[in-house]
């Protein structure tokens, strides 16, 4: 009766184990659910408007979109930036804000007031305005600050003092 209560036992045991060994290791066709890591993102096209001796050039370029809509602003900003002439190019991006109205303020380093014409200033200016207002349809106006401030004018010619939008109508 000893061998027999231990062949059972033995048995119950080895059954337990097959169950566990089954369900744990061999039984992992579970249902899973993969998402869309975030670094997917599709390229999106923007143009990017350039001022050139007489008119305005337009250029496209590919984007991977972000969910902040300043951080977007500040990838056009840089692209259009790196396509502007020798002096410009220097020019660093401070700082991009929206405010509720959603108007954006750009704050631009120094390095983008440096001296030019009158219609060289007004192709820059038109450039940097059509180049956001085109790719962000939401921005109802735009103002440029230098170093933090707000300034007069960009290179002596164009008054800053008013935003853009009102700058190019009169113009």
């Amino acid at each position: 009766m000893n061998k027999k209560v231990i062949i059972v036992f033995s048995i119950l045991i080895v059954v337990i184990a097959g169950f566990i060994i089954y369900f744990h290791f061999l039984k992992s066709n579970k249902l899973t659910y993969y998402e869309k890591p975030k670094h997917d993102k599709v390229l999106e096209n923007f143009k990017i408007y350039i001022p050139s001796s007489n008119a305005l050039m337009t250029k496209e370029v590919y984007l991977k979109r972000d969910e902040s809509e300043t951080k977007n602003i500040e990838k056009i900003l840089e692209n259009f930036i790196a396509e502007l002439s020798s002096p410009f190019k220097d020019t660093k991006i401070l700082g991009v804000y929206r405010d509720k109205e959603n108007i954006v303020y750009i704050d631009l380093s120094k390095s983008f007031t440096s001296p030019q014409s009158m219609r060289e200033e007004y192709l820059l200016i038109k450039a940097l305005y059509k180049t956001l207002k085109e790719n962000f349809t939401w921005i109802k106006d735009v103002k440029i600050l230098i170093e933090s401030k707000e300034v007069d004018t960009i290179s002596g010619h164009i008054s800053n003092e008013s935003y853009l939008k009102e700058i190019l109508e009169e113009g």
